[in-house]
């Protein structure tokens, strides 16, 4: 089985989403397309990793916008993102090939991390490079630059999620 770890904001939603009413679940529609042609093309199957699945009305937000996820991550309260997708996969051995769309990068420096910004959310390159790694075509990541992740690595170990 193929997975793709994914998050929501900053994903699945960028700076340029739409959003008058300041709705704090909201998805583009644009962006979601890009994630299904993924998981057509490749056959993945969706876990979410999103801050989302911690609040039930953000995992129904994420059901109603359909987001095609079969599970979340479990929730390791002071335990980087890592650790919870590690936790995920030692869980589920039939994995037999991954990737991790986040545009942070919460100590997921070991992981095949595809890294889109927030500003653009999942790109067309991002997309393509994805569907390449999940088919063997490729088998180098999509990160940005060590000191950018250096920062977002102490922001996360600064604001670690509640427990």
């Amino acid at each position: 089985m193929k997975v793709i770890f994914t998050d929501i904001d900053g994903v699945l939603n960028c700076q340029r989403t739409p959003n008058p009413r300041k709705f704090p679940y909201i998805v583009d529609q644009k962006l979601l397309a890009r994630l299904h042609h993924i998981v057509k093309r490749s056959k993945a199957k969706v876990v979410l990793s999103s801050t989302w699945r911690y609040d039930p009305i953000g995992c129904l937000a994420a059901k109603a916008f359909k987001i095609p996820f079969i599970d979340v991550l479990p929730d390791l309260p002071e335990q980087p993102r890592r650790d919870e997708i590690l936790k995920w996969l030692s869980e589920h051995p039939t994995v037999t090939r991954y990737v991790v769309i986040d545009d942070e990068d919460d100590e997921l420096d070991e992981l095949p991390l595809f890294q889109p910004t927030q500003a653009e959310g999942l790109s067309p390159e991002i997309v393509r490079g994805v569907c390449d790694y999940l088919a063997g075509k490729r088998k180098k990541d999509m990160r940005r630059n060590a000191v950018l992740r250096l920062l977002q690595n102490a922001k996360a170990a600064l604001k670690m999620h509640p427990g």
